[in-house]
């Protein structure tokens, strides 16, 4: 296990490696251990897999059968269920994008809360443990799911501060940020994703759970939650269940950091003549710390030295501007009039692919999104809650 979580080696092999010394070492104490927060670079009791299942250079289709050969579902079941989370969190948002294009649209800093945001960032308010996991997620770019839930809680019903912002603030820095794990995990703290059930920090609850390295006054943190208008969004009557038929003489694949494991992907008939490679779109180099960034670089960039056998020529991207025009270029040079990309969820970078198709469609080179069996299995599931989502989920596995 790496010293840091910045430490990751981003390969797939490390991801396996790191996967299969989970399997075998620590996942029969998980359920009993997982809630502890044991501070700063030891987070031993948890998988640590989340940076490689977030960019898919181990699926969780890959991590689930994995664990299931060594366990039986009983055994393991709070495992399966966090790895489910991620699933049920991306099939929701897509069922009811307008939440990211909301969050999207309210992510501002006005004046009247830059100070304290300032003393935020400077880890310099009232609260010391705050203090501490802030420093925490901007130096280590990780931090305990528990304390994400504390964190999110005191920057929204104690310091109350938008939401959006702190949402923003672990994207930014958290390198298994996922826009709609963290965007819906957000809105669930604020009392907004669930109607009228919010979370609040609990001074006992953090004592316990850090196991007395941090005992905070009780009356640091708020006892009632801040009013936040509630807004219902319907599902989307969309079912995730078409198939393309691709003329791959003529297609290309455009290679993402959403579903870096092409390879897994029995839907793509390797080898094939062309790939280009496209670690970050040009918005999200303005959204992601550096540490973020180049985790999705050098992930990307590995697994294409895996493709030798298996893609004629891949073309990396190279520039943060410009992006569209050199998709399209590439296109027309290497003569293909279909591009093919595994489908993105909602986010930053699905956000440039829609773009990016108006412009493919100008050229009259068709783009094609190719869905994963497990996503189109699973994301049709997530219209209601995440346990009738995971009631109907294990008796697909």
């Amino acid at each position: 296990m790496p010293k840091s979580i910045i430490d990751l080696n981003a390969t797939k092999e490390n991801a396996i490696n790191e996967l299969n010394d989970f399997i075998d070492n620590r996942l029969h104490s998980y359920e009993s251990s997982r809630n502890y927060d044991l501070g700063e670079n030891n987070h031993q009791n948890v998988s640590l897999l989340s940076p490689y299942i977030r960019h898919r250079l181990i699926t969780e289709q890959e991590v689930i059968s994995s664990a299931l050969k060594k366990f039986p579902l009983p055994k393991i079941e709070k495992f399966i269920q966090e790895v489910l989370w991620r699933t049920y969190w991306k099939g929701w948002l897509e069922l009811r994008p307008r939440v990211w294009d909301d969050y999207k649209g309210n992510i501002r800093i006005n004046n009247d809360i830059k100070q304290l945001l300032g003393k935020v960032l400077s880890y310099e308010t009232d609260i010391d443990c705050f203090n501490v996991w802030t420093k925490e997620l901007v130096e280590t770019n990780y931090l305990h799911n528990h304390a994400r839930m504390w964190y999110a809680s005191i920057w929204i019903h104690t310091l109350k501060l938008p939401w959006e912002a702190g949402a923003n603030l672990f994207l930014k820095h958290l390198l298994d940020g996922d826009p709609a794990s963290n965007t819906l995990s957000w809105r669930w703290v604020a009392g907004i994703q669930t109607k009228n059930k919010s979370y609040l920090a609990k001074h006992w609850n953090i004592q316990k759970f850090t196991k007395n390295r941090i005992n905070p006054p009780e009356e640091q943190f708020s006892t009632t939650q801040t009013n936040i208008l509630y807004k219902e969004y319907l599902p989307q009557s969309v079912k995730y269940n078409e198939s393309k038929i691709v003329d791959w003489s003529k297609a290309g694949l455009l290679m993402t950091c959403e579903d870096i494991d092409v390879l897994s992907c029995s839907k793509i008939p390797f080898p094939i003549n062309n790939a280009y490679a496209l670690p970050l779109c040009e918005e999200e180099y303005s959204v992601y710390a550096d540490n973020v960034i180049s985790f999705k670089e050098n992930s990307l960039s590995n697994y294409s030295k895996l493709l030798s056998e298996s893609i004629k020529s891949i073309e990396v991207n190279s520039s943060h501007d410009n992006q569209i025009e050199s998709i399209c270029s590439w296109a027309q040079n290497n003569k293909i009039t279909e591009v093919v990309c595994l489908a993105t969820p909602r986010g930053y970078m699905n956000d440039f692919i829609n773009n990016l198709k108006i412009e493919l469609d100008k050229k009259d080179i068709k783009f094609i999104k190719l869905y994963r069996d497990y996503d189109m299995k699973y994301w049709n599931l997530a219209s209601a809650s995440f346990f009738n989502f995971f009631k109907k989920a294990i008796k697909k596995m």
